[in-house]
């Protein structure tokens, strides 16, 4: 097999990277790490930045890479609501979800029907 390139080398490391970031955001944003990881953040990006200075000639590494620079943009825009959520004290996209007494608010049946007495109509979904 081919050696890889110095693009492919730097694609694979972007891809690491970027899921060391992942899973340090899920760590800070589950209360096991005090810290968001500003740090890595910023490298991830340094790293995005770099590759989309370079020309890429090879479709498959522009492919790749366009396929992890939107990965990306959408982790930061996630991230960035989930601790904007978080400053502002209201819950976020990482929020657990809060069980409240069963059937207080729940208007259907125990096995998710309709509630009993309703007839069902033509614009009902079943």
């Amino acid at each position: 097999m081919a050696e890889p390139t110095g693009v492919e080398r730097e694609l694979k490391a972007l891809e690491i990277e970027m899921r060391r970031l992942e899973a340090e955001y899920n760590m800070y944003f589950a209360g096991r790490s005090p810290r968001p990881p500003v740090e890595t953040r910023r490298r991830v990006n340094g790293m995005v930045r770099q590759l989309d200075r370079q020309q890429l000639s090879n479709y498959a590494d522009r492919f790749r890479f366009t396929a992890l620079q939107t990965r990306f943009q959408s982790f930061v825009e996630l991230w960035d609501r989930a601790m904007r959520a978080r400053d502002e004290g209201r819950p976020g996209p990482f929020a657990r979800p809060t069980h409240s007494s069963a059937g207080a608010s729940a208007p259907s049946g125990s096995d998710g029907s309709r509630p009993v007495g309703k007839k069902s109509t033509e614009g009902d979904e079943p």
